[in-house]
């Protein structure tokens, strides 16, 4: 029987089919099939499988995942196996909020890089529209200043731009991530008042978001649209990113990397770099070029240092 994962909770993931849902644990094969090796999970949710259901009827056993269309993963310097979150997406949006807690675009751009490398759309949604400033929305223009960024400013208290959010999911499979705090759950709940998530406030001591997701889990809504939910996430490694292919994933640098006197270029200490000369004349962000370098010098250490 074929299904699709749908939550996945210790050694168990739900599966949805055809008949309704069914809780499996994995086949012992399926831990050598080759081509999931590199992952620290075999299955996750988004996966598309095949399962074969006990004899009983209350459980199953997954023993196939079919190919998949890609993957969202991170991989940090001390994992031989990239930690796999979910497969087959159409989106990747990327919660964030004015006010409490504060905008953290660095990490964004980690997530951008992400979804550049595996080709996979990536939105910056910006909760908290009601606590905004009029520089604040001038001010993501300027940092993604030559980057034709997907960016959607919302309120889950007023409920501005939650319409044209739900437009942009509708029909498709997105996953939601975000650092505690950010809203993430109370936009879902203005996006589908039924799902009636559980929210918590900001802690007034750390000015952070207390988790209320505790597991990776998919929501499938009237519209066809399909959501994945994530605990918070505050680390996103790249270790997988060759430090020359970075700057690949940093769109705005492409027609310009092209110009450096240098090939490849990692437009830091290169002489004759279109790069750093479009930064300096402020055509590109310079604020978003001090985030590449920081990711590009994470990079090189751990490709210097890994075989030590």
């Amino acid at each position: 029987m074929k299904g699709i994962v749908v939550k996945s909770f210790g050694k168990y993931y739900t599966v949805e089919y055809e008949s309704g849902r069914i809780n499996c644990v994995l086949r012992g094969k399926l831990r050598k099939d080759k081509r999931l090796e590199k992952y620290s999970e075999a299955v996750v949710v988004g996966d598309e499988v095949e399962f074969e259901p006990d004899t009983d009827g209350d459980g199953g056993a997954i023993s196939l995942v079919s190919d998949r269309r890609n993957v969202f993963t991170r991989k940090y310097k001390d994992s031989d196996r990239d930690d796999l979150i979910a497969a087959n997406l159409d989106r990747i949006v990327v919660i964030q909020c004015f006010g409490k807690p504060r905008l953290n675009l660095r990490f964004v751009d980690r997530l951008m890089v992400r979804g550049c490398k595996e080709e996979i759309p990536v939105t910056l949604c910006v909760n908290k529209l009601d606590l905004a400033g009029e520089e604040d929305a001038s001010m993501l223009d300027d940092y993604y200043r030559g980057y034709d960024a997907d960016i959607l400013l919302v309120s889950a208290k007023t409920g501005e731009g939650l319409a044209a959010f739900r437009e942009m999911l509708a029909g498709k499979l997105s996953i939601l991530i975000g650092s505690s705090g950010v809203g993430k759950t109370s936009i879902l709940n203005g996006l589908y008042p039924g799902l009636a998530l559980r929210t918590t406030d900001v802690s007034e001591s750390t000015g952070k978001g207390r988790h209320t997701t505790t597991n990776v889990e998919m929501f499938s809504m009237a519209d066809g649209a399909r959501i994945i939910d994530t605990p918070g996430l505050r680390e996103f490694g790249l270790m997988d990113i060759e430090p020359e292919e970075l700057g690949i994933y940093f769109m705005e640098f492409g027609a310009y990397s092209r110009k450096c006197g240098f090939s490849p270029c990692t437009h830091e200490h290169e002489p004759d770099c279109e790069v750093k000369r479009r930064v300096e004349k402020g055509t590109l962000s310079g604020e978003r070029y001090i985030s590449y370098l920081n990711i590009l010098s994470t990079l090189k250490d751990y490709y210097e240092n890994r075989y030590r």
